[in-house]
């Protein structure tokens, strides 16, 4: 009997320490959930990667092909569909981890007189128009799904909002690519495409991320070249961009 009590105690005080945690958690463990874009149900706690995003984007590596970048017409846009959350297992904690599901649509505008394409060995470089033509535009077009695996810190300031930091990798793999020219002929403009410019397949990029409450700032950058190696230039693609959660 005395055994029986002396337990029922003990839980009762550990229940009232856990319940005193809880209360002072930002972040109060309820397993792993999912989010998505379009829903209109708010959570009290959830990771901020759904969205949309836009982020004005760079290659490093174009000095050595010659080549130069229309800095203020290369973009890519993002739209993050899910997200899945896994919370810390203890209740007072800060931290989150999450993977999820995105697409990405990137393009890059370059300058000059030289575009992608296969040469005859099949290795992707920046060559001249067949016929010696100029070109008015000339650009790469390559297409992601995005999956985050990102950890991230979240704290409620300012009547309740919360305020976040983030950071991780996001692996990457390409759906889609071309190079597309505009090559000028007596006739008018042409325009050209190439396929098949030997991206590489499966990539990831490393992310940071803060905001404050839906908005946040981000920056990116791929340690790997975006094409496989010998067989396309050594370009690795980094930007910085803004996020509506």
């Amino acid at each position: 009997m005395k055994k029986s009590l002396f337990l029922i105690c003990l839980l009762a005080l550990a229940t009232s320490v856990f319940a005193q945690d809880e209360e002072k958690s930002n972040i109060i463990f309820d397993g792993a959930s999912y989010s998505f874009m379009f829903s209109w149900k708010k959570k009290p706690v959830k990771s901020h990667w759904t969205g949309l995003e836009f982020a004005f984007s760079n290659l490093d590596g174009l000095n050595k092909e010659n080549v130069n970048l229309k800095l203020n017409r290369s973009h890519s846009f993002k739209l993050n569909l899910i997200d899945y959350n896994v919370f810390t297992h203890y209740s007072y904690s800060n931290w989150l981890f999450f993977t999820g599901l995105g697409f990405e649509w990137s393009l890059f505008n370059f300058k000059g007189n030289t575009g992608l394409r296969d040469d005859d060995a099949g290795i992707t470089r920046f060559l001249p128009d067949h016929e010696g033509r100029s070109y008015r535009s000339n650009k790469l077009f390559v297409d992601y799904v995005t999956v985050p695996l990102m950890l991230e810190y979240q704290k409620k300031i300012r009547e309740n909002r919360t305020f976040f930091i983030s950071g991780g990798i996001e692996g990457l793999i390409c759906v889609y690519s071309k190079s597309k020219v505009e090559a000028r002929t007596p006739n008018g403009i042409k325009k050209i495409s190439y396929k098949d410019l030997n991206i590489f397949p499966f990539n990831f990029r490393t992310v940071l991320r803060t905001g404050f409450e839906n908005f946040s700032f981000f920056g990116y950058y791929q340690p790997c070249s975006m094409f496989q190696k010998g067989k396309g230039p050594e370009l690795r693609s980094w930007g910085i961009g803004v996020s509506i959660h």
